[in-house]
């Protein structure tokens, strides 16, 4: 996880094809706006304005070329089959608080967001902001890496909409060596939320990361992106069923070979707050993370920084290491119940390590307990009949992953 603050993109004129949808737009630095009723599919960029609706039209191919910003108290409905390609640079859509998104994707005609060219980080990524509570302030709000907006609050049952059959390619654009975007990233997104069946691919930096929030996700696949699989901070609480997630081979040697299966935080200014939801604690069930030797984070968890967590029927295979844990109070809590059930590993090097806040080793050994008969997210290591077709995979598996 890079923690990123990319400034919001200027606003141009957006053009569309709508006659019925109100968007607003600037073509300048300063406070100015239009409100216009068509859109260009081929210059997609600007706000959708408040109490407006835009339903694009699956028959077209739209380019976003900027920002495109879904305010508070406007919806962006994308119907089952849209195709949306994505300008190289920092271009991505972004759902401010009280906004909402329904990507109504199915799974013979998933919605498909990718890059004018495909490559890692070739396009920003799509970013959601929620009221539900950050653990970064007694408020429980923050301040988003991507889009420099107001995100979090008090009500963790908040609805930013539906999304199912995602698939999201090309994402994760570098605005600098240490700011870049992630496939799919929820800010304080509440459990009122749908979020299923959503594939990122080939992307920069992680593919799903969650900052606070209590969002529920199911069907999630993640392959072949350059840092880490599922990310969590700020506090988030929310369950996910079902995952697939796994490095590709073809990645081993770049630079960015893909780091861990998970990475999770709970804050890093402050591990031991209490605001908002407090401590970091979602439920992952049903998981199976792929990896290989490439790079110095080959680990298929790691949990540090005072996060907690309850894993069950988890397969982890081809990390150098499986579980890595740091600090006292990430280490208390796993040491005090029994929070890592089911769990298989697959030519793991190293199955456990953790260190205290003081750096001194700890053995975890008795905090997890084995079955070597885990399916993870379905079918062991090889892809699950759930995530094919839809994703463009028909197959998957640990020979994918690593050379």
């Amino acid at each position: 996880m890079k923690k990123t603050i990319l400034k919001a993109a200027l606003f141009f004129s957006l053009a569309a094809a709508f006659s019925s949808a109100a968007i607003s737009c600037s073509n300048s630095d300063d406070d100015s706006t239009e409100t216009i009723s068509t859109i260009d599919p081929s210059n997609f960029k600007g706000n959708i304005a408040a109490g407006t609706t835009v339903t694009l039209d699956p028959s077209k191919v739209y380019t976003i070329t900027g920002k495109v910003m879904v305010e508070n108290g406007a919806s962006l409905i994308i119907p089952a089959g849209t195709r949306i390609t994505v300008a190289e640079g920092a271009n991505y859509l972004i759902v401010d608080r009280g906004g909402k998104i329904f990507v109504n994707g199915t799974a013979s005609n998933p919605v498909v967001f990718e890059g004018t060219a495909h490559k890692q980080g070739h396009w920003g990524g799509i970013v959601i902001l929620g009221n539900a509570p950050s653990n970064r302030t007694a408020a429980g709000t923050s301040t988003s890496e991507l889009g420099d907006l107001t995100y979090g609050g008090t009500n963790t049952a908040d609805n930013s909409g539906i999304i199912k059959y995602l698939v999201i390619k090309d994402s994760g654009f570098k605005y600098n060596p240490e700011k870049e975007f992630n496939g799919l990233s929820l800010f304080g997104v509440g459990s009122g939320t749908t979020i299923s069946y959503v594939y990122v691919t080939i992307g920069a930096d992680d593919g799903v990361e969650c900052f606070g929030g209590n969002v529920n996700l199911d069907h999630i696949v993640v392959t072949g992106v350059g840092d880490d699989s599922f990310d969590w901070t700020e506090g988030y609480k929310g369950t996910v069923n079902y995952l697939y997630a796994a490095r590709m081979k073809a990645y081993q040697t770049a630079a960015e070979p893909g780091n861990r299966g998970i990475e999770a935080d709970t804050q890093d200014t402050n591990p031991n707050t209490t605001f908002g939801n407090g401590v970091s604690n979602p439920s992952i069930n049903n998981a199976t993370f792929l990896g290989n030797a490439g790079g110095s984070e080959s680990q298929g968890m790691k949990v540090r920084a005072g996060s907690n967590g309850q894993f069950d029927n988890i397969v982890l295979a081809n990390f150098t290491t499986g579980l890595d844990f740091e600090t006292d109070r990430t280490l208390a809590w796993f040491q005090a119940g029994s929070y890592i059930k089911n769990l298989r590993f697959v030519n793991i090097a190293t199955k456990s390590k953790a260190k205290n806040t003081a750096g001194t080793a700890v053995d975890i050994t008795s905090v997890y307990s084995e079955n070597s008969a885990a399916l993870g997210a379905g079918s062991g290591t090889a892809l699950p009949d759930w995530a094919k077709g839809w994703t463009g995979l028909t197959s998957f598996d640990t020979t994918d992953a690593m050379n």
